[in-house]
């Protein structure tokens, strides 16, 4: 009995594997099967949607019978453990990728060179450390942006402006489950047609910090091509953190980055009829599609 009840109060670690899923979607489907809260859940970053991707996640009070006996479209848990703390993301120090590339027109020899002195740069100068895409998604600096300055009502037509064309047809019934976030958006609107604060507070705490978080990058993007266009470029950029009055949970603190993105274990797996595998690995905040996009 006692040793039930040190297991209760400790958290349930475990790998999440998954496909076609960005993260917080991935969690928001397992906690409605389980029947928990999103806020159980500790995970120390974002993995891309498009890509096979693991990463370890804790879940507080979890129990390893409800999660082991789930079955999940294009998702996989493994790996379960007991531990005392909560996965944040301070713990990340780093991603590894395996990235192929398909169509080279290329012959293997051109494609081994060219890969080779890649290497030399990733692995000892680096490349500009820009944020990705992923990070800045869409509009997500723009809403951002809004949600800084106060104008909760302009961040709230730009998140909702992605759904519109499914409201012409037939209503919030109409709108695919896969934006369950901004369906609760417009159902708490219908209710409280002013209340944009309380909408935007619909979307999950941690996909809504990314918005503010997307303004930083956005910013940090502007400062570090500045200084590459001077040719004059710092070790570190930093950039000011913001007070959100209108909604402090999305204040954010400065942050100070790498001006170059430095690649770990670089190693080409397989150049054959076009095709090319490689590996490498990035530390915690590094963008394989930065890295790549001077592939």
């Amino acid at each position: 009995m006692a040793a039930k009840l040190q297991t209760v109060d400790r958290y349930l670690h475990f790998t999440l594997v998954k496909e076609n899923w960005d993260t917080i979607r991935a969690l928001n489907y397992i906690r409605k099967k389980i029947g928990v809260s999103l806020k159980r859940f500790g995970i120390s970053g974002m993995k891309d949607k498009q890509a096979i991707t693991a990463q370890r996640v804790s879940l507080w009070k979890g129990n390893i019978k409800d999660m082991i006996r789930l079955k999940l479209p294009d998702i996989f848990l493994k790996d379960f453990e007991y531990a005392d703390e909560r996965i944040t993301l301070g713990n990340a120090i780093g991603n590894r990728f395996v990235i192929t590339i398909r169509d080279s027109c290329k012959k293997n020899e051109e494609i081994l060179d060219i890969l080779n002195r890649f290497k030399e740069i990733v692995t000892s100068q680096g490349v500009p450390n820009y944020y990705g895409p992923q990070r800045l998604g869409g509009r997500n600096a723009d809403v951002g942006k809004a949600i800084i300055n106060g104008n909760l009502k302009l961040a709230t037509e730009i998140i909702l402006k992605k759904i519109q064309p499914f409201l012409v047809g037939g209503g919030v019934k109409s709108i695919p489950r896969v934006f369950w976030y901004e369906k609760n958006m417009l159902r708490h609107l219908a209710k409280f047609p002013n209340d944009y604060a309380g909408a935007i507070r619909k979307i999950p705490k941690r996909i809504r910090r990314l918005y503010t978080h997307a303004y930083q990058s956005y910013i940090f993007n502007e400062k570090l091509g500045q200084k590459l266009l001077k040719k004059r470029v710092p070790k570190t950029i930093i950039v000011q953190g913001y007070t959100v009055p209108t909604m402090p949970e999305l204040n954010t603190i400065p942050i100070e980055r790498n001006s170059y993105l430095i690649a770990k274990d670089f190693k080409t797996l397989m150049v054959k009829n076009g095709i090319v595998k490689i590996r490498f690995t990035l530390p915690s905040g590094g963008y394989a599609s930065t890295l790549l996009s001077h592939l």
